[in-house]
């Protein structure tokens, strides 16, 4: 560029500068009415028209960026709250199952708290964590074991949703069958190859309650004297006695709930009735146990066996025993 041009550009912007401060010394110094004010207001009255189509003409372009910047900030608020949202969700599922977790074991506290069980028991509350996979066997196993304190023939009660204030749903699972260190099976009541000695609260009417499997939706109650009088709705308990395999006796202490009656027949000339039980516990959907930890010496009251003298006299022996004595009955008859 020539030299001239840059020197009289310089020369341009010094003067600007020069009446600008003149113009501003005199507008300072000049009252309202002075010639500087009325230029000013005749050239603010002049542009005035064009700020305000100025004004018009951006308002668009205000009001579109205001809506953009209000919808970004509306994406990101549904983003956040839906985050939030998904926690608040997982946070409820997580307390509806605390509070039927609290509500099952409640059942099993009231279980505990109202049932007859022998002096001095303990009591294991476990978790089940499997199920048999088949439709053949009926066992469930548990998250304790020996260290635990668990042995072998341990009786097992549990509780299910439809525990209440009543005894329904609460009452005999089964027994322990297999123990490690930190696990334990327990074959339930209603495998096959279970079998419990009960009685009938009510008609003091006594017999054997075996499973039917998993096909099967309600246990059996054999060997009951078709001469004693067995109604429907009447609660199963266990009799404490001896059931059909040796040494079953100790196994289930005596008066746990079992199931309720739900129908009665009779054989021909069977000398025993047939009678259909309903188990109280809902195994489906058993999901917490208690193992009963019976002291040796508590009392207990076993069957030792029923037999038939040389001269066809029917012999019954009972032994009752106690902490410190054991009497043994017999009754000839």
């Amino acid at each position: 560029m020539p030299r001239n041009k840059v020197a009289w550009r310089r020369l341009v912007f010094v003067v600007l500068i020069i009446a600008s401060l003149a113009v501003l010394t005199v507008s300072f110094r000049e009252s309202d009415s002075g010639p500087v004010h009325d230029i000013q207001q005749g050239v603010a009255g002049m542009l005035s028209p064009m700020q305000s189509w100025g004004s018009r003409i951006a308002q668009p372009f205000h009001d579109g960026y205001a809506w953009l910047t209000t919808l970004w900030s509306a994406h990101k608020d549904a983003d956040r709250l839906s985050k939030q949202v998904q926690v608040l969700q997982g946070q409820v599922v997580e307390l509806e199952e605390q509070a039927e977790e609290n509500q099952r074991l409640k059942g099993l506290l009231d279980l505990k708290d109202k049932g007859t069980f022998p002096a001095g028991t303990q009591f294991v509350v476990a978790r089940v964590v499997a199920k048999a996979p088949d439709k053949w066997t009926e066992w469930v196993e548990i998250n304790k074991g020996s260290a635990d304190g668990l042995k072998l023939d341990q009786a097992v009660v549990g509780s299910t949703p439809l525990a209440g204030e009543t005894l329904a749903g609460k009452g005999l699972v089964g027994h322990v069958y297999e123990v490690t260190t930190h696990s334990a099976k327990v074959l339930l009541i209603t495998d096959s190859a279970s079998n419990v000695a009960a009685k009938i609260q009510g008609s003091r009417a006594e017999g054997i309650i075996q499973g039917g499997g998993a096909l099967a939706s309600s246990l059996s109650m054999n060997l009951v004297d078709r001469d004693i009088s067995v109604d429907p709705k009447l609660v199963v308990v266990t009799s404490g006695y001896g059931g059909l395999t040796a040494g079953s006796g100790g196994m289930y202490p005596a008066d746990i709930p079992v199931g309720i009656v739900a129908s009665v027949g009779e054989q021909g000339v069977n000398p025993y009735r047939s009678i259909e039980v309903q188990p109280l516990v809902d195994f489906r959907v058993l999901e917490e146990v208690m193992v009963l930890i019976v002291p040796e010496d508590a009392t207990s009251t076993t069957a030792r066996g029923t037999g038939t003298t040389g001269s066809g006299v029917t012999e019954t022996t009972t032994t009752t025993t106690t902490n410190k004595a054991t009497t043994t009955t017999t009754t000839t008859g």
